[in-house]
């Protein structure tokens, strides 16, 4: 099980768990770098960084970014945004998507990780994840010369100091799993208030004490703030239900928003669910909403959730 403690910050409110064998303590809510710059990558840089500082300053000390988010920029932001910046932190990045035919080689990883570094402004990060959903083949994986190889080399250099995989092809990701190569697993809308598919392979990874992350949430935002954007795309089985979710959660402090927020932490595996949030006020809100104190979903909800998806593959 995560272990759940508080902040001893007395100003902050942010619980931490264990980030499986990596041994560090991180808040439970992180931050993603995917929407920093708005959903189109619209807003000027400096929004950016102020949302990654504010974040901080809320107790947030799990940082998670991508060589190819907002076009590239995303790395570029997390540098600014930590230049100097004295509390301690636990920051993640990624590869395999940058460039689009990404080879899955030793070489394509130490280059790009190094990359990464250069606009991180950093001599090294804490994780670093293979990036999916377009999944190397295991013998690109495991196989001399491949991403493994270039995992330990990036490691042997001190540019890193753990591994993850990251993705939502539940089947390659148990592969990955069970090789026992990765200390950490972020899965993303596989887990969340429309599927819990992924939960099974939370208790595998779990009982080989690794880190598990949570990724979207809100997927994608059609629990929050691009609600009405992505209902749109829904088919009719999903639209329906989002609609009883709607009317399960309609008297629940906060929302659907924030019962997303408290779903996606209730399983004692889960180490950090992370945040996409676009604005300092979005994250005061993600904060506001599971800081100490706050009540957790009551289990009868939780399982109601879970009737409602009755156990279908469901996807946007």
């Amino acid at each position: 099980m995560s272990e759940v403690i508080s902040d001893p910050r007395p100003d902050v409110g942010v619980r931490r768990r264990r980030l499986g064998r990596t041994g560090l303590q991180i808040s439970e809510i992180g931050l993603g770098g995917a929407w920093l710059l708005g959903r189109a990558g619209e807003l000027p840089f400096a929004h950016g960084v102020a949302t990654i500082r504010h974040a901080l300053d809320l107790g947030i000390t799990f940082l998670d970014t991508a060589e190819c988010y907002i076009g590239g920029r995303s790395e570029a932001l997390f540098g600014e945004a930590l230049e100097g910046h004295a509390a301690p932190f636990v920051l993640g990045t990624k590869f395999g998507h940058v460039p689009a035919d990404f080879d899955w080689s030793r070489g394509a990883v130490v280059a790009s990780v190094e990359a990464s570094l250069r606009q991180l402004r950093r001599s090294s990060v804490d994780l670093i994840q293979v990036h999916t959903p377009a999944e190397p083949t295991m013998d690109a994986m495991f196989g001399t010369g491949g991403t493994l190889d270039g995992l330990r080399e990036v490691r042997e250099r001190g540019w890193c100091r753990h591994f993850g995989i990251n993705g939502r092809d539940l089947t390659f990701l148990r592969e990955c799993v069970l090789s026992n190569q990765f200390d950490t697993l972020l899965v993303f809308q596989r887990f969340d208030l429309f599927e819990q598919s992924a939960l099974e392979l939370f208790q595998e990874a779990h009982s080989r004490d690794m880190g598990i992350i949570v990724g979207s949430p809100l997927r994608l935002g059609l629990f929050g703030s691009a609600r009405d954007q992505l209902v749109a795309h829904l088919d009719g089985d999903d639209r329906r239900h989002l609609e009883e979710l709607e009317t399960l959660l309609s008297d629940y402090p906060g929302g659907i928003a924030t019962a997303a927020l408290r779903f996606a932490l209730m399983p004692p595996e889960v180490s950090v669910v992370l945040s996409g949030a676009s604005s300092p006020e979005e994250i005061a809100n993600v904060v506001e909403a599971v800081q100490v104190g706050t009540p957790a979903l009551p289990t009868e909800l939780f399982e109601a959730i879970k009737r409602l998806a009755s156990g279908k593959h469901r996807k946007l």
